[in-house]
């Protein structure tokens, strides 16, 4: 008798492990994303408590978006960015401030709203229109749909 495999055994084999790459496939790209999007989560707070320490110092009111940034982007002591952009004030009041970091690759943008000297949440804004699409990126990322936006409460 001969040793080795035939080509039926050989051939179930790699349909058995074509079939476990398919199904292991796109976990691995969440969690990657996932842990992508950790960066620019982090940013986001760096930046929120950044824009709350002002708020404090400036006898609990923020100050103008000018004074945040230079050239539109905040200056401050964050990790270096790989697949975020520099987080920028978009909007600045008297009780509130909005911090935006856009996903170089375009996909997302994540969104802090301050508020009285805290983070109250961050949103997670998608570019694409597809719903489908959305739902999976932000949800992916641990974001909430809560109404028309998906949210990560700090609360």
């Amino acid at each position: 008798m001969k040793k080795g495999f035939t080509l039926i055994e050989l051939l179930i084999v790699m349909v058995l492990v074509g079939v476990l790459v398919t199904v292991a496939l796109p976990k691995y790209y969440s969690s990657m994303e996932r842990g992508r999007a950790m960066e620019g989560i982090n940013n986001l707070r760096a930046a929120s408590d950044l824009v709350n320490s002002r708020y404090i110092m400036n006898d609990n009111s923020y100050p103008a978006a000018s004074s945040y940034t230079s050239g539109g982007k905040l200056t401050g002591d964050f990790t270096k960015s790989v697949y975020f952009s520099t987080p920028m004030v978009t909007s600045s009041s008297a009780g509130t401030v909005e911090i935006i970091i856009v996903r170089e690759s375009g996909e997302y943008t994540l969104k802090a709203t301050n508020s009285d000297g805290e983070l109250k949440y961050m949103t997670c804004v998608p570019s694409s229109s597809d719903l489908a699409a959305n739902k999976k990126l932000c949800e992916n990322i641990g974001f909430e749909l809560s109404g028309s936006n998906y949210i990560m409460s700090l609360n």
